[in-house]
């Protein structure tokens, strides 16, 4: 199995289960969605910080690609926030996850259109329905 999907198997655990656990946590706790958010970061910010400790990478700082990703981080965080707070507002998870996670659609659409990223004829299908699939199922668990 090629290593990228073996990641994207991981994410895809990750994030699962870090809705649940959010979920457990507000339910338990008397906390603010903006108090969870922060614990939330700070988690990241422990890991990503073990990581670096214990890793070594080569650390080289460009400002043009460390700005974009600092400007993405800070997206991220918007859209987690608003998950925390649609979370304390009592929001079923199961059906507030396929309308979060139809982000996918958008991804595809801005990967094809920003950096070129077009299907090759013979997945152009595939990827049109697994598109409208998203669209259904965000719809079908939402309304």
């Amino acid at each position: 199995m090629v290593s990228w999907i073996v990641y994207g198997l991981i994410a895809f655990v990750c994030f699962a289960v870090n809705t649940i656990v959010y979920k457990v946590a507000q339910q338990k706790g008397n906390f603010s969605p903006y108090y969870g958010a922060l614990l939330f970061g700070l988690g990241a910010i422990l890991l990503f910080g073990f990581f670096l400790l214990f890793n070594k990478p080569d650390f080289k700082f460009e400002w043009k690609s460390g700005s974009l990703a600092l400007i993405a981080g800070v997206i991220w965080a918007f859209g987690f926030l608003s998950i925390a707070i649609a979370i304390a507002q009592k929001a079923d998870v199961a059906r507030l996850a396929p309308i979060y996670n139809a982000n996918t659609l958008l991804a595809v659409f801005l990967g094809i259109v920003f950096l070129k990223e077009i299907p090759d004829v013979t997945q152009i299908f595939r990827v049109v329905a697994g598109a409208v699939l998203i669209v259904i199922g965000a719809i079908l668990v939402s309304v």
